[in-house]
C-alpha cells in the first residue's frame, strides 16, 4: 500500500498516488518522483556546476548533465589547442567570406530578438556570481598583466590631477555652509527629480567641478604638494561662493545616471 503524505489516503500502487498527488495537491510528476525517490535531492549536474539537471522521458530519468555541459567532462578535441586554434582560424575565414555571419547582424535594440538578449545579458551580469567571477578574473588580469594598471596621466579618465583636490574641496566647511547648504535648503531638502530624501547629492548642472579646478591649477598639478592643492582648493570654494555656482539637488540614483562611470 502506498500512503499519500498530504492526506494521509491510501493506494495499491505508486502510479495510483502519483496521479492523486499531481490532480488533488497540483505537485508536478517530476517534483514528486524526487520527493518520493530520492528523499527531496534533485540530481545535480555532474559537470560540478551545481545546477539540477533535467527529466528525460527517452531515459525515463534524470539526465547527468545540464545542457551542453557534458563536453566540459567529455570532449574528445576541445582541449587540444591546435584544433582550437584551427577552429578559430576557420571560423575566421568563413566569416570573410561571409560563408557564415553573426545572427544579430544589422539588427538594432528595437529587434525583440537582440532586446530580450540584451535583458537576459544585462540581469545576469548584476548577479552577485558574475560579478565575483568578473571580479576575480580582473585581479588575475591586474596581477599577471593582461591588463595594466594605469595611472596618472595614463589613465582613461585623467583629468589633470584634480580628483585630489576636489576631494578637499567637498570636505571643506565653507564649501558646505555657504554652497551646498543653500542648494538644499531651496530645494527643501529632496531631489528635484524624484522627491526623494535620502542620500543626498548636489549636482553641478551648468559649470562642473572639474572644469572649475582646472581654471585654477592649468593642465596638469603636482599631486605630492600638499600646501598648493589646499591653496587651490581654497580658490575653488572662494569661486563657488562668489560666482554663486549653479547648482541641484539629486539623490544618489538620479545623479548616478548622469554621471554613470562614476562610483556613486
Amino acid at each position: 500500500m502506498e500512503k499519500c503524505n498530504r492526506c494521509n489516503k491510501s493506494f495499491e500502487i505508486y502510479d495510483q498516488l502519483r496521479r492523486h498527488v499531481g490532480v488533488v495537491h497540483k505537485v508536478h510528476a517530476t517534483d514528486f518522483y524526487v520527493e518520493y525517490h530520492l528523499n527531496g535531492k534533485w540530481p545535480i549536474c555532474k559537470c560540478g556546476c551545481g545546477g539540477k539537471v533535467k527529466w528525460s522521458h527517452q531515459l525515463k530519468g534524470f539526465r547527468k548533465f545540464c545542457q551542453g555541459h557534458q563536453s566540459r567532462v567529455h570532449n574528445n578535441w576541445g582541449h587540444n589547442i591546435a584544433a582550437l586554434e584551427r577552429s578559430v582560424e576557420t571560423r575566421r575565414e568563413r566569416f570573410a567570406l561571409e560563408e557564415i555571419s553573426v545572427w544579430n547582424k544589422g539588427l538594432t535594440i528595437n529587434d525583440e530578438r537582440v532586446k530580450e538578449n540584451v535583458n537576459v545579458l544585462t540581469a545576469f551580469a548584476r548577479t552577485t556570481k558574475e560579478r565575483k567571477v568578473r571580479s576575480n578574473r580582473m585581479r588575475k588580469h591586474r596581477k599577471d598583466g593582461t591588463i595594466p594598471t594605469l595611472h596618472g596621466s595614463h589613465h582613461s579618465q585623467w583629468n589633470g590631477g584634480t580628483s585630489s583636490v576636489s576631494m578637499l574641496v567637498y570636505n571643506d566647511v565653507r564649501f558646505y555652509e555657504e554652497w551646498k547648504r543653500p542648494i538644499l535648503l531651496r530645494d527643501g531638502f529632496k531631489c528635484v527629480e524624484c522627491g526623494n530624501i535620502k542620500d543626498l547629492h548636489v549636482h553641478h548642472d551648468i559649470e562642473m567641478l572639474c572644469d572649475i579646478i582646472k581654471k585654477h591649477v592649468g593642465d596638469s598639478i603636482d599631486t605630492s604638494n600638499h600646501e598648493l592643492k589646499r591653496s587651490i582648493a581654497d580658490a575653488v570654494v572662494d569661486y563657488h561662493i562668489k560666482n554663486k555656482v549653479s547648482g541641484m539637488t539629486l539623490c544618489r540614483g538620479c545623479h548616478g545616471k548622469i554621471h554613470p562611470s562614476l562610483n556613486f
